[in-house]
C-alpha cells in the first residue's frame, strides 16, 4: 500500500493512463505482461522504501528474540500467556501480527515476567 499522498496520485494518473491505452488497443501482449512486471516492480520498490523511511524501533530487543522466526516466536507466547492466563495483552490475535510486532510483544512479555519476579 502506498502511504504517500503524491506517489498515490502519480500511480493513479499512471494507471490510468495505461487503462486507456489498452482500451483502445494501443499495447501488444508483450507491452501488456512488460507493464505488469513493471508495476510489480514499482510496488516492490515503494514499498521498499516506505520501510526505509520508517522510524527505526527505538525499543531494545534482546538478540535470541530478534533472531526467532514467527513459528518460535508464536509459540513462546502462546506459552507465556498459557503460563500467565491473567496476562493482559493490548492485542491479542497473535498471528495477524507482522513478525517485529512479535518480536516486541515478547520482550514486553518477557521484561513484565522479570520485573514481576
Amino acid at each position: 500500500m502506498i502511504k504517500d499522498k503524491n506517489l498515490r496520485l502519480y500511480e493513479t494518473l499512471a494507471h490510468e493512463v495505461a487503462m486507456d491505452a489498452a482500451a483502445r488497443r494501443e499495447l501488444t501482449d508483450d507491452q501488456r505482461e512488460e507493464s505488469r512486471r513493471l508495476l510489480a516492480y514499482a510496488h516492490g520498490r515503494l514499498a521498499e522504501l516506505e520501510r526505509t523511511k520508517r522510524k527505526p524501533a527505538t525499543k531494545k530487543v534482546r538478540d535470541e528474540v530478534v533472531a526467532m522466526q514467527r513459528p518460535s516466536l508464536l509459540q513462546w507466547l502462546g506459552d507465556l500467556l498459557a503460563a500467565h492466563p491473567r496476562a493482559v495483552f493490548a492485542f491479542r490475535d497473535l498471528a495477524t501480527m507482522s513478525d517485529d510486532d512479535l518480536r516486541t510483544a515478547l520482550e514486553d512479555a518477557l521484561q513484565m515476567i522479570e520485573r514481576m519476579s
